[in-house]
């Protein structure tokens, strides 16, 4: 069942992207956008994402990607993330509030009273951790299609990939699961031959994460840095269209 696109949000690119059908539809990655994340806290989350809250607990997503792969670290696929998307504020947990803003009168002079010298100091509240997220898909890497993963803590990322089998390494498609095991997100992709095939388990993914706070979608990156040749540069530059690596999404279903 492929679910509703009203309930999607677009991230890093316009509303307007979020197709009316998300059976089959298209998401395009301008040069130099990745999700990717560096101890301490360096998060690049300039990626196009379409991504959807559950309204029950998360079962499955799966999605066959595919498009025209020519830069190195070309990829898309499905991603997941235990928590508000880097960028975005968890709505459920309020803004702090602003030195700038003004408050009442009386509110003031009590401020500016002093204090009983047994009051106890403030409590410190330590930063909440990163989200983590988890994405999975296809990665172009010396020429060939990969299966590919990264997964995300408060700590950093790590970055997987698995070559793919002779006949496939050269096609341009791949469908790829996230799958909820306990506890555990298992991560598949899929064989002509042999099925689906696990990629990699994931298992503290779920450990102290709420259902509603989970979050799940699909992106597109290309994370090459392209230049203008000298011949774009004294001809107007290249054509966005010529930049940007367009994917196509099919068959996405979330559970």
């Amino acid at each position: 069942m492929h679910p509703d696109s009203s309930s999607f949000t677009a991230l890093n690119i316009s509303g307007s992207a979020v197709p009316e059908w998300m059976g089959n539809f298209t998401l395009s990655a301008q040069p130099n956008t990745d999700l990717w994340r560096k101890p301490p806290h360096n998060d690049t989350s300039t990626a196009p994402i379409l991504y959807t809250s559950l309204r029950n607990p998360f079962i499955c997503a799966e999605v066959t990607v595919s498009a025209d792969w020519q830069l190195e670290w070309d990829q898309a696929g499905l991603v997941i993330f235990a928590g508000a998307p880097p960028g975005r504020i968890d709505g459920s947990r309020p803004l702090p509030p602003s030195s700038n803003t003004q408050q009442p009168p009386q509110q003031q002079q009590e401020q500016q009273q002093p204090q009983p010298r047994s009051a106890p100091p403030p409590a410190y509240r330590p930063p909440e951790p990163a989200p983590k997220w988890v994405k999975l898909g296809l990665e172009f890497r010396n020429n060939e299609c990969h299966a590919t993963s990264v997964c995300a803590t408060s700590d950093g990322a790590d970055w997987a990939m698995t070559a793919l089998p002779p006949t496939r390494a050269r096609r341009a498609d791949l469908r790829v699961k996230m799958e909820r095991i306990g506890y555990a997100l298992w991560l598949w992709y899929e064989d002509d031959h042999d099925g689906w095939k696990k990629l990699r388990e994931v298992t503290w993914f779920f450990w102290g994460v709420e259902s509603k706070a989970v979050r799940v979608g699909v992106y597109a990156s290309r994370p090459a840095n392209l230049g203008a040749s000298l011949y774009e540069r004294q001809h107007g530059g290249p054509r966005v269209t010529q930049r940007n690596l367009v994917v196509e999404f099919e068959g996405l279903e979330i559970f």
